[in-house]
């Protein structure tokens, strides 16, 4: 079970939007075409049911007035018929279960989840706090003494607006990327993913792990 479940969870990460686009095409096309063989298959039963009581009708004429009445000929046209009818009923039975074998076989595609997630909330604004009292004026002295670190410029504003990705099963972080690009026409990129998780560490990224992604435009 827990192999299943695995190749599953593998097989969502790799299916993209086009290939959900697809499948459901597929779908429809192979749906369609199964009610169009239900129906000629219906009709072809109605055919048979129809000649059946035409043979009936003539072998009932044949058994009263005598065997000259009806030629050989003809029996054997109606019988040539139903048999005709009925193979090709057999053929259109064979042709719906390999179409619904194939549905079974085709692979289960997961409901697009482009259009449900929603920027979760903002980023609240990070400022440095000084500390406050009769000694202030010497804290705010020993900051302007201290030297200052290279801090990166940070690429994302202050409020900004993100995703709440939950981490599927063998996912890394340039698939994640290139899901939310796609699915939501962003342009996120790694600095961007990183300054929004400042602990997260792409190499080590675990199933079921929550990671923030950045609406980029």
């Amino acid at each position: 079970m827990a192999m299943i479940l695995g190749g599953i969870l593998s097989l969502q990460a790799e299916i993209s939007p086009e290939d959900i686009r697809q499948l459901q095409t597929r779908f429809q096309q192979a749906e369609e075409s199964e009610e169009r063989l239900r129906a000629r298959i219906q009709k072809l039963e109605t055919t048979i049911a129809e000649l059946r009581s035409q043979l009936g009708e003539v072998r009932s004429v044949a058994a009263s007035a005598g065997k000259d009445s009806v030629t050989q000929e003809q029996l054997k046209k109606v019988l040539d018929q139903l048999r005709d009818l009925d193979r090709r009923r057999q053929e259109d039975n064979e042709k719906v279960l390999q179409q619904i074998k194939r549905l079974a076989d085709l692979p289960t595609a997961p409901p697009p989840s482009f259009d449900d997630p929603k920027p979760k909330g903002r980023k609240p604004s990070a400022e440095p706090s000084v500390g406050a009292g009769g000694n202030g004026g010497g804290a705010k002295s020993d900051l302007k003494s201290e030297p200052k670190a290279d801090v990166p410029k940070p690429t994302l504003p202050a409020d900004y607006e993100f995703y709440e990705h939950v981490v599927r099963d063998n996912q890394s972080v340039s698939q994640i990327i290139n899901e939310y690009n796609k699915g939501y026409g962003l342009k996120v990129r790694l600095k961007h993913v990183l300054e929004a998780n400042p602990k997260l560490r792409p190499e080590r990224l675990v199933t079921g792990q929550k990671v923030r992604i950045p609406v980029v435009k």
